[in-house]
């Protein structure tokens, strides 16, 4: 039986603008390479994450006669996980920084058996790909055994290793190995969120994997009817102050937390799709007859075309500078536009709607 095992990020194309400036403004790259007997002459595809589980491609080599590949890219602000890519198979990668990871396996094999050397994350990873794929190979109910093992040996003593938010947001044939809403997976969920808080508090994982367990805790409130208050640590404003259409500066903080809802929304305004967009924003905006307030952060290169699309909006329009870098767009963990993220009336984060109807449903 052939199993697909994918990473699960829901908690975000503007891929080429946000994820793409991100990187290249450093000259800093890590280097992936090795061998992969039986491929040769056979195109490899380097793959990112953009963070809403679409896997998107980043950069591809073709893999000599030999059997050998080389491929650098841009270092990551953050420590983030990359794939290779092989005829719908895949080995996954941690990377820090400017690290070189070398990679051996064969075209038989890719995806099942290899070797990763260069870094203690990449051969934690290795391990972990080993021990996943002989415990999937096991009875069911031998898995919650597995699963606390893998949190002793590879979590527990790792605070903010990438490597851990990768195993917890792992899904293996459909279902998520660690399961949120689960009372004892979120043990480690929790444990895990703690440690990247504390070793990597800006760290885009650290607000995706408290996100995470928001988000599922309130799937499995409102599917059970109830509607408690959420057990998960609740997250605090993330503030900006930036400057609206007329040069004056409105600070988030100035409007969350006084008594309505505020809905975040990143978008452009000067692109083909903008109008369609605006229209199915107004038409929620308008829904709720003032009693919940939009903070709509702009990150258009074209700042004079932005402030006259800005004035037709009857919400509040902020501009981000720094286009496709911009540090407001960093701290909420976007790579893809739109992204909505709602406040409530106490001023507090407590979901991230994925598109326009879940941004609806949720007010």
């Amino acid at each position: 039986m052939k199993h697909k095992v994918k990473i699960l990020v829901k908690t975000i194309t503007l891929i080429a603008i946000i994820a793409g400036a991100l990187t290249s403004c450093s000259n800093h790259k890590f280097r992936i390479k090795g061998e992969i007997y039986g491929a040769e002459d056979t195109s490899l595809v380097l793959e990112k994450s953009d963070f809403q589980g679409q896997w998107l491609p980043i950069d591809s080599v073709r893999i000599n006669r030999n059997g050998g590949f080389s491929i650098s890219f841009p270092a990551p602000p953050s420590p983030e996980i990359y794939r290779l890519a092989l005829d719908d198979r895949y080995i996954y990668i941690p990377v820090d920084s400017t690290e070189t990871i070398t990679v051996n396996t064969s075209l038989e094999k890719f995806g099942r058996e290899f070797t990763l050397l260069g870094s203690h994350n990449a051969e934690q990873m290795e391990k972990f790909e080993k021990d996943l794929h002989a415990a999937i190979s096991k009875p069911s109910d031998s898995i919650p055994a597995f699963k606390r093992e893998v949190y002793s040996r590879y979590m527990k003593d790792a605070p903010g290793s990438i490597v851990s938010f990768y195993i917890l947001t792992k899904i293996v044939d459909g279902k998520p190995l660690y399961n949120p809403t689960d009372p004892e997976d979120r043990k480690y969920f929790g444990a895990v969120a703690t440690g990247f808080k504390s070793v990597r508090p800006d760290d885009p994982h650290t607000t995706l994997l408290e996100q995470t367990v928001i988000n599922a805790l309130k799937k499995r409130n409102n599917e059970n009817g109830s509607f408690r208050t959420i057990e998960a640590e609740e997250l605090t404003l993330i503030d900006m102050n930036l400057q609206n259409e007329k040069g004056e500066y409105v600070a988030l903080s100035d409007v969350a937390g006084k008594g309505k809802p505020v809905v975040v929304i990143f978008s452009l305004l000067n692109q083909p799709e903008s109008p369609e967009l605006n229209i199915a924003l107004a038409s929620i905006y308008n829904s709720h007859k003032g009693n919940v307030e939009f903070y709509n952060v702009s990150l258009d290169a074209d700042q004079y075309a932005w402030r006259d699309a800005a004035k037709n909006l009857p919400w509040i329009t902020v501009y981000s500078p720094g286009e496709g870098n911009s540090v407001d767009a960093r701290n909420y963990n976007v790579y893809s536009l739109p992204a909505y993220f709602i406040y409530d009336a106490k001023g507090e984060l407590i979901l991230r709607p994925l598109s326009l109807d879940e941004l609806s449903n949720s007010l």
